[in-house]
């Protein structure tokens, strides 16, 4: 069997100290799946708790190959995908592993004809941030030129994103994030209001900024402490995002009391990108229920046209080789990565 040069998590630990380059079998696809060559594959806060063995959403013990979102060429195909050959494409790996590798697999449900303009390193840092920031915005969030977002971690690949969608669909943007350097970025992308959380209380600012309404949405990539404080400056009727959990030690899977969220008659709104056709029924009856291929196609097609029109671009803090994934990390776990950090895999 053919190899190929991998990053793989050896043992759980710390992403520098437990991360390798190794040389591993080249995977081959199945049915409905394709085989992309790799030119780039982003890091994504949700590694750092992989390596540390922590509790994620498909629990995976070591050795395995880190990588969820990649862009590359697709040179083989397994019974259903065929179409795929040849063409270049941003996917979601496969159970969202195996991507910052040489070559990576991923179900055809997952993929995406990359769009044009961006190179691949670019392409690689749009699909998971945009495709999530627009469901979240849009479908789930349902925000409307005019309306008010507030933005958490807005200087990350994830906030990147959701700043420049809320500018697109006309909304007035608060961003919030930590430190000078990373509300300067905001601010460079369009946002309305920078609020610095390490300096000032986010609630209070918020609720001043809105004459004590509160933010139509907010689009919570933190979790965390900033919880129960996103519901005390959410709008009557306005929708609360469950994104991310960066800030979260239990990585979201924890109970929150909910009397706080009924005193303000706000949504609620649960997000998560895995784009399904068909559930299987274990993981249906543990609450698993993804959109498919259709939401998928039209959320994808969206974004086109906006990169199309100059709207949107994902902002790429890094570039780094896969030697220096672990240590680029790092950077991630002590808060000092801003936007996207990609994984230059191809020549």
């Amino acid at each position: 069997m053919a190899g190929m040069r991998a990053v793989q998590v050896t043992r759980n630990g710390p992403p520098a100290e437990v991360l390798a380059v190794r040389e591993v079998d080249r995977p081959v696809p199945g049915a409905g799946q394709v085989l992309v060559e790799v030119g780039a594959a982003s890091l994504n806060f949700n590694d750092i708790d992989r390596c540390l063995g922590k509790l994620v959403s498909v629990p995976t013990p070591p050795p395995y190959t880190l990588g969820m979102d990649v862009c590359g060429v697709v040179v083989e195909a397994g019974p259903g995908a065929e179409e795929w050959v040849g063409r270049r494409v941003v996917a979601i790996t496969t159970t969202a592993l195996g991507g910052i590798a040489e070559y990576a697999l991923a179900d055809a449900v997952s993929v995406f004809d990359a769009p044009e303009g961006l190179d691949d390193v670019e392409a690689a840092a749009f699909i998971m941030p945009f495709h999530t920031s627009h469901l979240a915005l849009f479908r789930r969030g349902r925000l409307a030129a005019g309306e008010t977002l507030v933005v958490h971690s807005a200087a990350s690949g994830l906030g990147t994103a959701g700043i420049q969608l809320g500018k697109a669909a006309g909304a007035r943007v608060i961003a919030v994030a930590g430190g000078p350097d990373k509300g300067a970025l905001c601010t460079e992308l369009g946002a309305d209001l920078v609020i610095d959380h390490t300096a000032e209380d986010f609630v209070e600012a918020v609720l001043q900024a809105t004459g004590d309404a509160g933010a139509d949405v907010v689009y919570d990539l933190a979790g965390g402490d900033f919880v129960e404080r996103s519901w005390r400056c959410t709008a009557r009727g306005g929708r609360y995002l469950a994104v991310g959990y960066a800030d979260d030690d239990e990585n979201g899977m924890t109970g929150r009391p909910l009397r706080m969220a009924s005193i303000g008659n706000i949504d609620l709104v649960g997000v998560m990108v895995a784009w399904v056709d068909s559930v299987d029924p274990g993981m249906r009856r543990f609450g698993f229920n993804p959109y498919g291929r259709d939401v998928a196609d039209e959320v994808h097609g969206d974004l086109l046209r906006l990169v199309g029109e100059g709207a949107i671009r994902p902002h790429v803090g890094r570039r780094v080789s896969m030697e220096e994934a672990g240590t680029a990390l790092e950077e991630h776990r002590a808060r000092r990565a801003v936007g996207r950090t990609v994984v230059v895999v191809g020549a």
